[in-house]
């Protein structure tokens, strides 16, 4: 009887994680979907809105294996309960003066600081509550959570600025961080009275990241996680200018085709995690990440008109999307659940310092030619290295 209760218990745990994740992504891109209005209402120039979202990348380099070993010595709720705080308390000190950038910045980096402490949680949550047959679904429904935040940022923050104010836009974003802190600690529990490990929990240091680093496997997966992430970031960075500049396709139509990428990786993240716990493998589903990927990007080069790059879209998002929650799980079972916080801490470091050095290349390389075929060659090029990686590294989910 008390199995079954934590059996059913445990949905409510993932919930109120995947509404803190969802939190974090809205946070990160809010104003990023609102520069012209900062531009021209509150006088802020598109390279200081820019940093109010580089920072979110740039402290998750500098704090996300901190957060893995304070999740896999203190636990789950104590580890991601540091983020939530820091999250919704940030989130609510901007209302002092929303007019004040300086404000916003500080903001912006106290909610960047919890972020880490969040998102480093979901494996570490997945090894707790759930059955080892169902990881790879708790961690595909953990990382939608990110999508779903990205996307109300991205479509929910004009149309709320637009409607009721710039200040309003910040209060019940504000009244959304704070609930999470209630939400958070009023039903998130430490653990499970009846254990669903089925090896024992341990104290992880800096000795566990150098131990963790002499699994060739967990090697490879990250240096998977580095092209994959960052990767990503690149495309969703520059998608709008390359469909505008190689294909003529205006701002409107390529928010659409981006807004499709975001969600079939939604999709992607609810069936493939499904899929891949039923048949018990994940490898494949890298090297379909790998191969799709890549060739999407030489699609991408020459594809005319909006139908075939919606299509392309959805194609790419789908699968090289989903792969993030198979590299977590991976990353669990490769390490074991003593590691959980740490593992996917570092692929989360070596994601986001790919893309801080990505975004910023592909525009260089653009530069070279005043084109954006170089960019797309250089991610192709990434894409076929990650899927001769895949081949190398051993099916984890059978171990």
């Amino acid at each position: 009887m008390v199995e079954n209760k934590v059996l059913k218990y445990r949905w409510v745990i993932l919930a109120v994680y995947m509404y803190a994740s969802a939190l974090t992504q809205m946070y990160w891109l809010n104003f990023a979907a609102i520069t012209t209005y900062l531009e021209s209402n509150l006088h802020i120039t598109a390279m200081s809105v820019g940093l109010l979202t580089l920072v979110f990348p740039l402290v998750q380099v500098l704090l996300t294996m901190p957060a893995g070993i304070v999740i896999d010595r203190k636990g789950f709720k104590c580890g991601v309960g540091i983020g939530v705080i820091f999250t919704g308390v940030f989130a609510m000190l901007r209302l002092v003066n929303p007019d004040a950038y300086l404000l916003l910045l500080v903001s912006q980096i106290g909610i960047s600081i919890g972020q880490p402490f969040v998102l480093n949680g979901i494996t570490k949550l997945a090894a707790t509550w759930f059955p080892k047959e169902q990881e790879a679904t708790a961690v595909g429904l953990g990382s939608l959570a990110l999508f779903i935040g990205m996307m109300v940022a991205l479509g929910a923050t004009p149309v709320i600025v637009e409607a009721l104010g710039f200040q309003a836009m910040v209060l019940i974003y504000g009244i959304m961080g704070i609930l999470g802190v209630a939400l958070f600690y009023t039903l998130v529990r430490s653990e499970p009275p009846v254990s669903v490990l089925s090896e024992e929990e341990g104290v992880s240091n800096w000795e566990g990241i150098r131990r963790i680093l002499k699994i060739r496997d967990f090697v490879i997966l990250g240096f998977i996680a580095l092209i994959g992430i960052g990767v990503f970031n690149g495309l969703a960075t520059w998608l709008e200018k390359i469909l505008n500049e190689l294909h003529r396709i205006p701002m409107t139509d390529a928010g659409t085709i981006s807004a499709v990428l975001v969600f079939s990786g939604m999709l992607g993240c609810i069936v493939i995690p499904v899929v891949s716990d039923k048949i018990r493998r994940r490898k494949p589903f890298l090297l379909l990440a790998s191969g799709v990927g890549a060739v999407g990007m030489v699609f991408l080069m020459f594809a005319e008109g909006f139908a075939l790059n919606l299509a392309n879209g959805m194609m790419v998002g789908f699968f090289l999307i989903s792969a993030l929650p198979i590299m977590l799980t991976m990353s669990r079972e490769i390490t074991g659940a003593r590691f959980a916080g740490i593992s996917v801490g570092y692929l989360q470091l070596l994601g986001n310092a790919a893309a801080v050095a990505i975004v910023p290349l592909m525009e260089f390389l653009r530069g070279m030619t005043e084109a954006h075929i170089l960019p797309l060659v250089f991610l192709a090029t990434l894409l076929i290295t990650s899927f001769i990686l895949a081949t190398r590294i051993r099916e984890t989910a059978r171990s």
